[in-house]
């Protein structure tokens, strides 16, 4: 009977510590909060998402930079964007302002948005041939504002398929299936002993 129990509370420990792995997982990335200063004035920081999170080479994404001017008008707003090495710059769209591309470096200069609206700056990249598999690609872009003076410094991160990484689901999936083998394995030494 004790080895039955121990074995039980074995299965289980281990399927808690797969459940805490699995949590631990998540990339911090998902719940960082962009890094910003003198904020009073400001409605919605700026928050940077991949369409993809995992990227193979040669094929496209698109990185997407979006925020809403308030409550006062914010003018002078300067976008700017240095991407790895490791992708090519496709094609920039911007809903406000003007858009340049200088090597690696996307910049949009922006006069004025009135309160209220939103920009939407999209970047349409390719990972290169020979990126790494497995290697995870952070991106920080730069969004200055003269007036009010504003500044942040949204984040996101792509990573290059081809290495098998666990997913916290699978862990989960995985603890839950020990917890249920460990209660059946219960159960059915119940019944022989009855």
């Amino acid at each position: 009977m004790k080895a039955w129990h121990r074995r039980g509370a074995f299965l289980a420990l281990m399927a808690v510590a797969l459940v805490v792995v699995a949590l631990l997982s998540f990339s911090p990335v998902a719940w960082a909060t962009p890094a910003q200063t003198h904020t009073q004035q400001q409605s919605v920081p700026p928050s940077k998402t991949a369409d993809m999170q995992v990227v193979c080479p040669g094929e496209n994404f698109v990185f997407e930079i979006a925020f809403r001017a308030g409550p006062v008008d914010w003018y002078n707003v300067v976008v700017t964007d240095d991407l790895d090495p490791l992708l090519k710059i496709e094609e920039v769209w911007t809903s406000h302002g003007t858009a340049s591309i200088n090597g690696q470096l996307v910049t949009v200069k922006i006069d004025r948005v009135p309160v209220g609206d939103t920009v939407t700056i999209e970047i349409t990249c390719t990972v290169r041939e020979g990126a790494p598999a497995g290697f995870r690609i952070d991106n920080t872009a730069t969004v200055v504002v003269e007036r009010p003076a504003l500044e942040f410094d949204p984040r996101s991160y792509i990573e290059v398929c081809g290495e098998f990484v666990p997913e916290a689901g699978s862990l989960l999936l995985l603890g839950s299936g020990l917890v249920g083998l460990a209660g059946y394995a219960g159960m059915r030494w119940r019944g022989d002993r009855s």
